[in-house]
């Protein structure tokens, strides 16, 4: 689970990027109906004619909005556990938070907006971006770099660097600069416990008290 969530972290921090693609393609396949498409003669021949030469396209679509569909299921069914499992998580207690506002902006200049440039209809291209985007995804899935999420800031989550005491094997040890992902404004929260889960030390989400039932 904790190796697909890392996926599903990864996929859908690049939802402007895969709505960037799909536009695109959507844009070339409805140009080319408007100019190739032959009113006088038959729709199959022309929806086959559609599907042939614009098949790079139309697989990218399917593709996309595959693995994007199942990325966000799989986020959702983690944040829906999460708060099952509230009253079980281990809590730490916030000594200092800020919002770290510019991490999402800087993620989108530095990965998103050059990926864009690939020309998405041309076959050596898409070679070249699957094994940049491989790449890329090794690195930040192996270094646990997956916690600026677009859905999450969708959702309402927002990341904040945080001092966090957490009482590890019986000793309270403080984590300096964490990152913290959160719904509550954790600036709020000083001196307060919060329900987390961590990615690994310096890196959590919490169980947030607005989401209790």
């Amino acid at each position: 689970m904790w190796k697909k969530f890392k996926w599903d972290m990864f996929v859908t921090s690049f939802i402007p990027l895969w709505l960037s693609i799909i536009v695109i393609d959507v844009w070339t396949i409805v140009l080319f109906i408007i100019e190739n498409w032959n009113g006088q003669g038959k729709p199959s021949d022309n929806l086959m004619n559609v599907l042939c030469r614009n098949h790079i396209q139309l697989v990218s679509i399917a593709v996309i909005s595959v693995l994007v569909l199942v990325s966000i299921i799989g986020i959702n069914s983690f944040l829906k556990k999460l708060i099952q499992d509230k009253k079980h998580l281990p809590k730490g207690k916030i000594e200092k938070a800020t919002k770290a506002n510019k991490l999402s902006s800087e993620f989108l200049l530095a990965y998103i907006l050059p990926m864009i440039a690939f020309d998405f209809g041309n076959t050596q291209n898409i070679v070249l971006f699957i094994i940049y985007f491989s790449v890329l995804a090794y690195l930040c899935i192996r270094n646990n770099n997956i916690y600026t999420n677009i859905l999450l800031e969708i959702k309402g989550y927002r990341i904040y660097t945080c001092d966090l005491t957490c009482k590890v094997l019986g000793d309270h040890n403080t984590y300096h600069d964490s990152i913290v992902i959160s719904k509550s404004d954790l600036t709020q929260e000083e001196g307060n416990d919060v329900p987390y889960w961590d990615f690994e030390n310096y890196i959590y989400i919490t169980a947030d008290r607005e989401d209790k039932k």
